[in-house]
């Protein structure tokens, strides 16, 4: 197991879910809620993205395969989602990109794993980048298909968890910085992505 790929993989889908940008929407629709609701909320909420991304992970290839569509077809799809949102990310954009008015009323109105976990939370990106590296050839990839959902969603969890306690994670100017810091490498992420999928497409580029 390549540990390295691990925690990158890891790190991309925390920032592609970016629950730190839905806590507006989370404390809108559980306003005026007890603290235990808003508890089991969050958990609904963390177990929706765990469970979205692992089975995007475990069966979202055999699913492309069925309809005839490529690996690389998903990793060059897929890479331009991210470039798109990672873009937004680092000019402040993301929530034109990530959330139409109508989804962001719909999540503010009211708890619902609809639409704030999906597909805000487990968007195009998440998926789309959770299935272009979860290539099964050995029992231990298993642990990089698996391990990467469960813990995005278990902070996801924390996250709206202490949010919802009363808790503030970070101030205005920090998120702005981190979102920045984060778009800006996602973007070359996406990139690589991209590339790999080209090449695939298009052999002669390796050389």
């Amino acid at each position: 197991m390549h540990w390295g790929f691990l925690i990158k993989k890891t790190l991309t889908l925390l920032a592609l879910v970016d629950p730190l940008m839905a806590i507006p929407l989370f404390i809108c629709a559980t306003a005026g809620l007890d603290t235990g609701f808003k508890d089991k909320y969050s958990r609904q909420l963390g177990i929706t993205v765990a469970l979205s991304l692992l089975i995007g992970g475990l069966f979202g290839l055999h699913l492309l395969d069925f309809m005839g569509v490529s690996l690389a077809s998903i990793q060059i799809g897929g890479g331009a989602i991210m470039f798109i949102v990672s873009l937004a990310m680092v000019i402040a954009k993301e929530e034109t990109i990530k959330y139409t008015p109508r989804e962001t009323e719909e999540a503010a109105s009211g708890p619902s794993i609809v639409p704030l976990g999906i597909p805000l939370l487990a968007g195009p990106a998440a998926l789309s980048y959770v299935m272009a590296t979860s290539q099964i050839t050995q029992a231990e990839d298993l642990l990089s298909v698996i391990l990467p959902p469960v813990v995005v969603g278990a902070a996801t969890w924390l996250c709206f968890r202490f949010v919802g306690r009363g808790g503030r994670i970070l101030t205005p100017s920090a998120i702005k910085v981190i979102e920045r810091l984060a778009g800006f490498l996602l973007t070359a992420i996406s990139v690589e992505m991209m590339a790999t999928g080209f090449r695939h497409v298009f052999p002669g580029l390796s050389s």
